[in-house]
């Protein structure tokens, strides 16, 4: 009766925890302190309770019954394995078909990386003590103390004093328990009021399955089977399933569900009328392989990839199909937070961008509980199947395993087929890039005003450019508003990218006013020169032919020049020669990308138009840089890069200025890195090439503060 109202305590803890954390949201952070001395307590009780408990049961056991054990469970252990695999591939079918990717040599992630410059693992280091974790050692150490303990002669007394320990542990646990429900809501009051939303809105087809997974298995599938497998009445199995899940549940932290299970355990010796002696030093052995391997809520980490797969456009196909469901059993071995040592492994080599760990990082504050309670169910199940098969006390009901089997099949097939038809979710790059505004990463910019044709400069008579910036009052910025990252117009019609916020902030540092005035690239010369503009902040290309008749500032990024073209008339192999033979090409190009043309395309028709004449098929392909193409065909899946391996050479980003204005480069190159080291740089490519946003946790959305408060 205690465990019964201690699991509905714990569920009531949870539901108002959470409640609490979506109405005060940040402020939650004061319950910090308290739900960190809670699991702490539990974890100084636990990591005792382990090696005790292993090396009891491993040392009160001789090595044949050992060996028994082992011929009993791996069988069973197959069994959970294939069945979490078969659930998981059935959830998959929820999941979207992943458009396909613009290249398969190419990823925004190496666009953002500054040459000296790294970014701070914030991911890695919020979870810094799970990757030192010390359960695994202490239980490596208990497992090989108790081996050695199995084959000692004159061990009863060193069992004897284990078995106290045990019970003593025991009773300071159910103690700590009693106070369980204030800790659990002062945890997930403050997960729950510091979770990033944005994060959780991205992901939530991804959480929404973790949440299905979970309760299929642990509340129908996992109960279920072993139930037909031990006449325990489904009823009795949810009861010891509810008492052993719901505090690991609420901290996630599986190693607390081992008092819990092994309570269970002589429950069940009770129920089957067995000897309580013997069948303790039984049962103490399986826990230890039970808690190593029987874990599958670790196989749940194996939806993140499906849905990465889907949300970054990179389909998984081939060998990468073939050894996924392999790689994801073997890094199943062990607790669930193993699993934040496995994904980078994961995603390397399924090239998935190494920035969705701190997805599942952020993400993991709700999907961890849910995996820890799966992988506490298995570990249950496990044990009570393999303690009775180990008996001979396993008792099949043939037709009623077939029957439940079967209508789980239709069951979970038919509502995998019908919510297909009413997800309709996005991915990461669906008006990704139109979405984005200078307000998230521009504080108080300029006053600015935004020309769309060519107006005549205000007159003025300083000799300098700096000057004349200064006399006036306004920088005068020249754009191309085709120049997707670094210069569009987003949904709103706003004038955007990251050229366009490097323009707000250079003049908001000058403390000018801000102006933009369209441009061409046949009179970039002119309009510098004559003074039309100030400076050309779009993508704008430093060549030899320019630098001859303008100045530039040291080049802030270099891209490889790429061919655009559609998707269903790309070449299945691409050869480079063949296209330069080819004399009924039409390659479209402008300003300094028409010398690439000519020079790598001799034999083809040279047009000087945009990427947007591929709608309307006026060229057959179009030479751009592989930055901006890339995310061109994000917005147009239907178009395709060929990169040719870098063969068409690559060009270099800089912003120009007048002719022989040595003292203006000079400060924009100083200027320049100063916005490098004081993070800006970052921030800025981080933001329009990747669309990342960093939203401190005092900002964050709370009913009290965004509902009440208006």
């Amino acid at each position: 009766m205690i465990h019964s109202k201690i699991g509905y305590q714990a569920l009531f803890a949870i539901i108002f925890g959470i409640i609490a954390g979506l109405f005060f949201g940040p402020l939650c952070k004061i319950l910090k302190p308290v739900g960190d001395i809670f699991i702490f307590s539990l974890q100084i009780i636990v990591l005792p309770y382990i090696p005790s408990l292993l090396m009891h049961g491993l040392g009160s056991l001789s090595p044949a019954p050992a060996k028994k054990l082992f011929k009993k469970g791996w069988p069973i252990l197959l069994l959970l394995w294939l069945l979490a695999l078969i659930v998981c591939y059935i959830a998959k079918i929820l999941i979207p078909t992943p458009l396909p990717n613009p290249a398969s040599n190419f990823s925004l992630e190496s666009s953002v990386i500054i040459p000296g410059v790294q970014s701070s693992p914030v991911a890695e280091a919020k979870f810094f003590d799970i990757f030192n974790n010390v359960v695994p050692i202490v239980a490596l150490f208990s497992v090989i103390f108790g081996l050695a303990i199995m084959h000692l002669k004159d061990k009863e007394p060193l069992l004897s004093l284990l078995e106290r320990v045990n019970t003593s542990l025991d009773r300071v646990i159910k103690w700590i328990s009693l106070a369980s429900p204030i800790g659990i809501f002062a945890h997930i009051a403050y997960v729950t009021g510091t979770v990033n939303f944005e994060d959780l809105a991205k992901l939530q087809l991804y959480v929404g399955l973790i949440i299905f997974v979970t309760l299929i298995l642990s509340l129908w599938v996992l109960p279920t089977i072993v139930s037909c497998l031990t006449s325990i009445p489904y009823r009795v199995l949810f009861q010891e399933y509810k008492i052993v899940g719901f505090l690991p549940f609420a901290t996630a932290i599986p190693t607390i569900a081992l008092p819990y299970i092994n309570n269970a355990m002589r429950r069940l010796a009770d129920h089957k009328h067995l000897d309580l002696g013997t069948f303790k030093g039984t049962s103490q052995t399986i826990i230890p392989i039970g808690f190593g391997f029987a874990q599958i809520g670790n196989f749940l980490p194996l939806l993140f990839l499906f849905f990465l797969s889907f949300f970054y456009r990179h389909p998984i196909t081939g060998f990468e199909a073939v050894a996924l469901p392999f790689l994801v059993t073997l890094f199943s071995i062990g607790t669930p937070q193993f699993t934040f040592i496995a994904l980078p492994f994961l995603l390397k080599t399924l090239s998935l961008p190494a920035e969705s760990f701190n997805l599942y990082a952020e993400i993991s504050a709700i999907t961890l509980n849910f995996q820890v309670l799966l992988s506490t169910v298995s570990m249950l199940s496990f044990l009570y199947l393999v303690a009775l098969r180990y008996y001979g006390l396993l008792e099949i009901q043939w037709r009623r395993l077939f029957t439940h089997c079967s209508c789980m099949g239709v069951v979970l097939f038919g509502l995998a087929f019908l919510g297909k038809t009413f997800i309709h979710t996005s991915d990461n790059y669906h008006d990704l890039y139109y979405s984005l505004r200078l307000s998230s990463v521009i504080e108080s910019p300029p006053p600015a005003t935004v020309y769309r044709e060519r107006v005549p400069a205000p007159p003025s008579t300083s000799p300098s450019v700096l000057g004349r910036i200064r006399e006036r009052g306004m920088l005068r910025v020249g754009y191309d508003d085709l120049s997707i990252p670094f210069c569009y117009w987003n949904k709103w019609g706003e004038l955007v990218g990251y050229d366009v916020a490097y323009a707000y902030q250079l003049a908001k540092d000058l403390e000018v006013k801000l102006e933009f005035v369209p441009i061409r690239y046949d009179t970039i010369v002119e309009d510098l020169n004559n003074g039309y503009c100030d400076i050309i902040m779009s993508a704008i290309i430093m060549d030899e032919q320019r630098i001859i008749n303008i100045d530039f500032t040291n080049s802030y990024m270099e891209q490889a020049n790429v061919l655009i073209t559609s998707r269903s008339e790309a070449p299945t192999e691409v050869n480079l020669t063949a296209l330069q033979q080819d004399h009924q090409l039409k390659i479209g190009a402008l300003g300094a990308y028409q010398e690439v043309a000519t020079t790598y395309f001799p034999n083809s028709q040279i047009t000087k138009v945009r990427p947007e004449a591929l709608l309307d098929k006026t060229v057959d392909a179009v030479v751009w840089g592989e930055l901006q193409a890339y995310i061109w065909c994000l917005t147009d899946p239907s178009y395709t890069t060929l990169s040719f391996n870098d063969q068409l050479g690559k060009k270099y980003l800089a912003y120009p200025v007048r002719y022989n204005e040595g003292q203006l480069v000079r400060f924009l190159n100083e200027w320049l890195v100063l916005k490098e080291q004081q993070g800006f740089e970052l921030q800025q490519r981080r933001y329009w090439f990747l669309g990342k946003t960093y939203t401190p946790e005092g900002k964050r959305w709370s009913i009290l503060h965004n509902v009440l408060s208006k």
